[in-house]
């Protein structure tokens, strides 16, 4: 398949979560470039909602689910905006913003795709690719299991047990319902919406409500949105990482409601109400998403939050925050809790997750200023927009809490690549499993917005000596320059590699081979629909189940098979003289054993994976070879009768 031939299966994945948009524009009067930032954030609860109801009443979920909740969650902001109208014997409030500020940044947006896109497409070779990385196997059949109307994140059995954020893998399973195609076209696309609609109109919106830009401001959102090196192509070269994927490109939108709510912004747009509502809502679909781009988006709200109650300190003031007390008392218990609940979650999340330090600290501050991540070279145009941008923080008392804000997430980086584990550096990191991909992305939330307001700045500077008309055509101009530098940056050279190095489905790939692919995808044609067949998922035997639906004894290493499959994956070869095995086989209904090529992803502990019984079938008596290709083959049980 090309590119060309999946945008049909873009534009749907897209349209699944922007619905929204013109119901917010227009019922709930929010300004046009915020109804279409937040439209995403809605769209996401409405497929979780719609899942966990379907599952509580014992059905399968699909499209009759998701319209449903839609008209009731979309009915309710109606209603509840009209009671709050009529309560207060008011006139609905004029909309801010204008749709020209709007398609502002959507030019510049749409310009840096048109330059950019042809690079990420090529980092990630084709709509039926996937990342050869070692949760894919669990992402891309939970996707599958979503498609098949089993989608709550409270029962995603087999894959896994207990809660699990699945909002990714809901977008990606109704796209795959609707478009009829598979787990692989549809995480591609959903990960080019998020890459060139959803991170970017995020942003946009942070920065307009943060502070407001000019037209040269607006158009460098585009190209500096899409020139960081850790987010977010970067991220979808690992297949764990699409649930941040999609909670960080939906995080500063909470940011936005969050600088709004807490009084930062000179002109609220946002009444409270509204705010604080629309804060819920947006801050449980980030937490749907993924919790730890929730905890993200607490973090670099935190200092805002400590800020905005400064008054309460000095004056006592408990209308302090927007002029209301109940508000007042929301945000101190905001400030209290945070901490407890970060440190709380560390110790969920990082248990056992240690890493050692591999950057030397001169270089890890050379990365947190220049906007770079792990050793690569930064992107000029973001690197020198980020260090005005801190300038300006300092010169601007309301703008001086994202100072705090960068120190946090720029000390948790630090700590990640420099410092050696300790009980201090675990409690900046643990969260982000301390993982300096990750904790990489999450500072991009800010250093993106500060880039552009360093630019912005310096073409006010410039454009203040300057006529109006010449003005629009330096901000084009600058804009087309950021655009430039970015597309030749080495540094964004560097993340293309990276990432495709990883889609690359090459002779030593990690999951699957060609040759090991081909046979898996052979699969509807030389098995029967209800097959379930007897798999090695560490050689990414159990991705049958996602590209080919047929069931599997074990379908991702982390979660252990029952105990029949286990005897299975150490004694199955021992079919014919070991009535065990028959015992087994007949407990988990299997009737064909895939063995691929010998090579074995290691598994993040020290544990063994190897399958002994899944070795020697082709001299073993009691199987009959079905298929082949290369060195892999597809065997059926004929020893069972």
């Amino acid at each position: 398949m090309t590119w060309a031939q999946a945008l049909p299966t873009v534009l749907l994945a897209a349209a699944v979560l922007l619905w929204p948009a013109p119901v917010l524009l227009g019922a709930v009067r929010l300004p046009p470039l915020a109804a279409v930032a937040v439209a995403p954030a809605v769209g996401v609860l409405v497929l979780v909602a719609s899942a966990i109801i379907a599952d509580l009443a014992g059905a399968s979920w699909g499209w009759p689910w998701v319209l449903g909740v839609a008209l009731v969650l979309v009915g309710g902001l109606v209603a509840s905006r009209h009671l709050v109208r009529r309560r207060r014997n008011a006139p609905p409030p004029e909309s801010t913003g204008s749709p020209a500020g709007l398609l502002t940044y959507v030019a510049g947006i749409v310009a840096s795709g048109l330059v950019l896109g042809p690079r990420f497409l090529d980092a990630l070779v084709s709509p039926d690719a996937f990342s050869q990385r070692y949760d894919n196997v669990f992402h891309l059949n939970v996707a599958h299991l979503a498609a098949s109307g089993s989608a709550s994140p409270l029962h995603l059995e087999p894959l896994t047990t207990g809660f699990y954020p699945a909002a990714w893998h809901d977008w990606v399973g109704f796209v795959m319902q609707l478009g009829g195609v598979d787990a692989l076209v549809a995480s591609q696309a959903c990960s080019l919406v998020v890459i060139f609609a959803l991170w970017p109109v995020s942003v946009a919106w942070l920065v307009e409500t943060a502070f407001p830009p000019g037209v040269a401001g607006r158009l460098a959102v585009g190209p500096l949105a899409l020139a960081s090196v850790s987010f977010p192509l970067t991220l979808t070269a690992w297949g764990t990482l699409y649930p941040n994927l999609l909670g960080l490109s939906l995080a500063p939108v909470v940011l936005a409601i969050g600088w709004d709510a807490l009084g930062r912004r000179e002109r609220p747009v946002l009444g409270l109400a509204s705010a604080v509502t629309l804060g819920v809502l947006t801050g449980a679909a980030v937490a749907l998403s993924h919790p730890n781009a929730a905890l993200s988006a607490g973090l670099l709200l935190l200092p805002v939050a400590v800020a905005a109650l400064w008054p309460l300190v000095r004056h006592r003031d408990l209308g302090a925050v927007r002029a209301s007390r109940p508000w007042t008392i929301a945000v101190v218990a905001f400030v209290l809790a945070f901490p407890v609940v970060w440190y709380v979650m560390g110790n969920v999340i990082a248990a056992g997750s240690i890493r050692e330090p591999f950057l030397a600290a001169r270089r890890a501050l050379g990365d947190i200023l220049g906007a770079s991540s792990l050793g690569r070279p930064p992107v000029p145009p973001l690197a020198i927009g980020l260090v005005v941008g801190l300038l300006v923080l300092v010169l601007v008392p309301r703008l001086r809490p994202l100072l705090a804000s960068f120190a946090l997430v720029s000390a948790a980086y630090f700590a990640a690549v420099s410092l050696p584990t300790s009980p201090g550096a675990l409690l900046l990191t643990a969260p982000y499993y301390t993982d300096p991909y990750r904790i990489a992305a999450t500072a991009t939330l800010l250093v993106v917005p500060l880039a552009v307001l360093g630019w912005d700045t310096a073409a006010r500077l410039l454009g203040d000596h300057l006529p109006p008309v010449a003005g629009l055509v330096g901000a084009g101009l600058l804009a087309s320059a950021l655009l430039a530098a970015t597309a030749q940056s080495e540094g964004l050279r560097i993340v293309h590699d990276e990432v495709r190095v990883r889609f690359d489905a090459t002779e030593d790939a990690w999951l699957l081979t060609p040759d090991e692919r081909a046979i898996i995808e052979r699969l509807p044609r030389t098995t029967e629909p209800d097959a379930v067949i007897v798999v090695n998922p560490y050689q990414g035997g159990s991705l049958a189940y996602a590209l080919a639906d047929r069931g599997v004894t074990h379908h991702y290493m982390n979660t252990a098979g029952t105990e029949a499959a286990q005897y299975l994956e150490r004694h199955l070869r021992d079919a014919a003289t070991d009535p065990a095995v028959c015992a087994a086989v007949a407990e988990t209904g299997a009737r064909y054993a895939l063995v691929l090529e010998p090579f074995e992803i290691k598994p993040p502990v020290d544990i063994d994976p190897q399958h002994p019984g899944l070795r020697g079938l082709d001299t073993a008596p009691g199987f009959e070879r079905v298929d082949s290709e290369g060195a892999t083959a597809l065997y059926r049980i004929t020893a069972c009768g």
